[in-house]
């Protein structure tokens, strides 16, 4: 289970990281260059409360299983916030 959890781990840092870049990045309308920010601090943000912590607790070999659950859990909470963000569209 812990080499499990930290390959998650490396692919959530990654993909945040992926997010982030394009987001931060990307050459999109000035009107909306603020939204973009916004998601990709909330892509940031995620990855540093869950993502983060579940690597630390794996370099400690301490709480397997929540670190195994942190690790799941940014791909949920990323799902959420785009869940969120299509249905605040008109």
């Amino acid at each position: 289970m812990p080499r499990v959890a930290f390959i998650l781990c490396l692919f959530d840092l990654a993909a945040a990281l992926l997010v982030a870049a394009l987001l931060f990045g990307s050459g999109s309308d000035p009107a909306t260059r603020g939204l973009d920010v916004a998601a990709g601090g909330a892509v940031v943000l995620i990855a540093a409360l869950t993502a983060l912590p579940s690597l630390v607790l794996l370099r400690g070999d301490r709480a397997r299983r929540a670190a195994l659950a942190l690790a799941a859990a940014f791909p949920l909470l990323c799902l959420l916030l785009l869940l969120v963000a299509l249905a605040a569209l008109p």
